[in-house]
């Protein structure tokens, strides 16, 4: 136990020193940790619900967003971009070429490739769920002035920097690295 008046590291100190309050069972809990938490799940419950009625989930829009940016890259190259692993890419653009959205066609210069292009049915609900993600977003923000939007994803970004995740890509699909030994 410490007795001279040295500070401790931040990862030392007691938690309400960190968090700026002693713990209460009738205050709010506030950290960042837990308030980005709470808000992902609120906000990945609320975009599923809008993209619901087009029959699709929000990795299903990830993927055709990704694919329409970059119609001909081959399916590794997506799937590199996205940080998603090889076996899930794989299942991921089966149950959309099975739904008619997305189509594999031979690479031009890698015979062993497919490229991936979206169909004129996978445009089209890509352009929906589009629209329907700009006006989430819209929601989203509504609260927020002149500015406080892009100053809000500049201090996101940070903290996801901060953990070491690639920008833009989800952290649900990212592969750890494996340890060095």
């Amino acid at each position: 136990m410490a007795t001279d008046a040295t500070p401790r590291p931040p990862a030392e100190q007691p938690e309400e020193k960190l968090l700026g309050a002693p713990p209460s069972a009738a205050a709010p809990f506030r950290s960042v940790g837990f308030t980005l938490s709470s808000l992902g799940f609120a906000v990945a419950a609320g975009f599923r619900e809008r993209l619901s009625p087009l029959g699709i989930e929000p990795r299903d829009f990830a993927l055709l967003r990704a694919v329409g940016a970059a119609e001909g890259l081959s399916q590794h190259a997506i799937g590199d971009r996205l940080r998603i692993p090889p076996s899930r890419m794989v299942a991921f653009v089966d149950a959309l070429e099975g739904r008619g959205l997305l189509e594999r066609r031979a690479h031009p210069t890698d015979r062993r490739a497919r490229a991936l292009h979206t169909t004129p049915r996978g445009r089209k609900l890509l352009a929906r769920a589009y629209e329907a993600a700009v006006a989430f977003e819209g929601d989203l923000c509504a609260g927020l002035g002149p500015g406080e939007r892009e100053r809000l994803v500049e201090l996101l970004a940070t903290v996801v920097a901060a953990l070491g995740l690639p920008p833009g890509v989800h952290a649900a699909h990212v592969v750890p690295e494996p340890a060095e030994d």
